[in-house]
């Protein structure tokens, strides 16, 4: 299988974990959304956010009854419920987890994501490593 190496800055790094862990969660019944959305409210007053946040939820809730009928209202698939949501999951844990490294947090991306999916671990190396 070809690799290919692409250069990230941090911030680019942290949206794509993010927008990963969206599509993660949602693919596995966790309908919140929880970046995008606020992403999508910020700016606008903050009744205004509230008020379209919850909106946005409900429609969600209505939309997870169709697309995941198996599911009830608070339940999900997990972590690696189907290949791709194992596969979103390993990709996006495995970014918090070097951003833990990183900035020696202690929470729950201070450890390695579980095995899940059929892509394999992502690797990740810091710009430091290359400096001559």
């Amino acid at each position: 299988m070809k690799k290919y190496r692409i250069e990230l800055s941090e911030e680019q790094m942290r949206l794509i974990a993010s927008c990963l862990e969206d599509v993660s969660r949602l693919a596995s019944g966790q309908w919140e959304m929880k970046y995008t959305v606020e992403e999508m409210v910020r700016g606008l007053p903050f009744d205004e956010q509230i008020k379209r946040r919850d909106l946005a939820e409900e429609h969600l809730k209505q939309a997870k009854k169709v697309l995941l009928p198996e599911l009830p209202d608070n339940g999900s698939k997990g972590y690696n419920g189907t290949e791709f949501i194992g596969n979103t999951y390993q990709i996006y844990r495995t970014i918090l987890h070097q951003l833990a490294i990183d900035y020696d947090w202690n929470n729950v991306y201070s450890s390695e994501a579980l095995p899940s999916g059929s892509m394999g671990t992502i690797k990740i190396d810091t710009n430091e490593k290359f400096k001559i």
